[in-house]
C-alpha cells in the first residue's frame, strides 16, 4: 500500500469502474479522496451513468470540499472537477493525482509539481502488486465500452507490466 493519499478525477473511476476494478484504488492506496465535483460528475447526473453506482456505494472513498475555491488558471484551463482535483491535492498536501485526461495532466504536472497516475498507471500498479494478473485484458475492454486511451498508452502500459503484445 502506497503512503499518502490519492485524489482522484472522474475519468479513471469510471474507467476502473467499467471494467470492475474500483477497488484496486482502496487496495494500492491508504486514502482515497474525491473532491465534490468529481463526485457529482460521477453520481450526480442521474441513474444508470456509468460508475455511479460503484462510486456512490465505495464507502471508504473520501470526499472532499475544494478550499479555496481555486485559482484563476485552473478556472479558466481546465474543467470544475480537474481543477478540484488539483485543488484539494494542494490543500490536503497530497502528492498524487488520478487523472486520465493530457491536458489536466501537463498543466498538474508542470504548474502545479504533482506526480500524475492515470487508470492505465492504476492497472500496472496493481499487476505489480499481485492484486490483478494482467493489464491488457481490462485496458482492452475500457476501450471496448468506449473509454479512449491512444494506441500508444494501452502498448505502453502492457510493456510496463511486462505483458508481451500478442504476434499477428
Amino acid at each position: 500500500m502506497s503512503e499518502g493519499p490519492i485524489v482522484c478525477n472522474a475519468g479513471p473511476l469510471i474507467a476502473l469502474s467499467m471494467v470492475g476494478q474500483l477497488d484496486l484504488l482502496k487496495n494500492l492506496y491508504q486514502q482515497v479522496v474525491v473532491p465534490n465535483a468529481v463526485y457529482q460528475e460521477v453520481c450526480g447526473s442521474g441513474v444508470g451513468r456509468l460508475g455511479s453506482v460503484e462510486v456512490a456505494s465505495a464507502s471508504w472513498l473520501q470526499r472532499a470540499r475544494a478550499e479555496p475555491a481555486g485559482e484563476p488558471l485552473l478556472a479558466m484551463e481546465l474543467g470544475l472537477g480537474e481543477a478540484e482535483v488539483i485543488t484539494v491535492a494542494r490543500g490536503l498536501g497530497a502528492r498524487l493525482v488520478l487523472i486520465d485526461e493530457r491536458r489536466a495532466r501537463r498543466i498538474a504536472e508542470q504548474a502545479y509539481r504533482l506526480t500524475v497516475k492515470g487508470s492505465a498507471g492504476i492497472l500496472v500498479a496493481a499487476k505489480r502488486a499481485g492484486l490483478i494478473p494482467a493489464v491488457r485484458p481490462l485496458l482492452l475492454a475500457m476501450l471496448h465500452q468506449g473509454y479512449y486511451l491512444s494506441d500508444r498508452l494501452v502498448q505502453r502500459a502492457t510493456a510496463e507490466a511486462g505483458e508481451s503484445l500478442p504476434v499477428s
